[in-house]
């Protein structure tokens, strides 16, 4: 009776590993906010972010002047803020602005269908870098998504929380399902290799996944305009790449206990 628990929890454990592994890192790297941020924003270090931001700076500056060669003369000066630390800080918050149009429920009578986010801030910085106060009124804001490109405000609201609850519910089943197939074990390396294995399907698994949710991400924003697209591209690049470490990690790990729980059968041969 002992050894069929023992099996049963080590097959639970390891079910529940494979499922745990992903929405955790689902849980903690993109449906929280703060996680979300910190996975995206190395992405201001990136040229082309840069470059589209310090675009849309001067266009949206001299939209608001009858000046012809404004945007040829706020251009160099958002060039100059986007290599600056202060943009990388306006960039996580701009990023987070993302994050709440898609995990927040709209307000009612909202605009559900465009994603704009407001770079007022970015632009007013980039002007005062000439010594002169000049900023201009808010707010200021750009589409990063059209309705031709399928997103919708709050439309990762609700997978959101199902996410959370499934993340935390299948990494206590995977600890405690563990604990039970190690204590009631005859081999208790035996098991300990098989929850390694359970492990490493679990960094197979993760890495599977993100590169399922990377590509329909990406045919989500196909719509949308080609700087903004590719934008949004290299964050959904960003955020996969940190998933394939952790499932590199996670696999590494899994490997390691499976190497250690086969030599623990070896050595302890014989014995309970």
């Amino acid at each position: 009776m002992r050894s069929f628990l023992s099996a049963l929890m080590t097959l639970v454990a390891m079910a529940a590993t494979v499922l745990a592994v992903p929405a955790l890192w689902l849980d903690l790297r993109i449906v929280d906010q703060d996680g979300f941020v910190s996975t995206v924003a190395p992405m201001a270090e990136n040229q082309k972010v840069k470059d589209y931001l310090a675009d849309e700076i001067a266009a949206q500056a001299t939209a608001r002047t009858d000046l012809p060669i404004a945007g040829a003369l706020v251009r160099p000066l958002a060039a100059t803020y986007t290599d600056s630390e202060q943009f990388r800080l306006d960039f996580a918050d701009v990023v987070g602005q993302q994050h709440a149009w898609l995990f927040t429920e709209p307000a009612p009578g909202e605009d559900t269908s465009v994603m704009q986010l407001d770079i007022t801030a970015m632009i007013n910085r980039a002007l005062n870098l000439t010594g002169t106060p000049n900023e201009i009124s808010g707010p200021v804001v750009v589409e990063l998504t059209n309705g031709a490109s399928g997103l919708e405000a709050g439309r990762y609201a609700e997978v959101g929380s199902q996410i959370t609850m499934l993340a935390r519910g299948a990494a206590a089943v995977a600890v405690i399902a563990g604990l039970l197939a190690l204590l009631l074990a005859h081999r208790r390396s035996t098991v300990f290799a098989w929850l390694g294995l359970g492990a490493a399907a679990a960094g197979v698994a993760s890495w599977v996944i993100g590169l399922f949710f990377a590509d329909r991400a990406k045919q989500e924003v196909a719509g949308a305009e080609s700087s903004g697209r590719q934008v949004a591209e290299l964050i959904i690049d960003g955020a996969y790449s940190d998933l394939t470490q952790v499932a590199l990690i996670v696999g590494g790990v899994g490997v390691a206990m499976v190497v250690v729980g086969l030599i623990g059968r070896m050595v302890f041969a014989g014995r309970r």
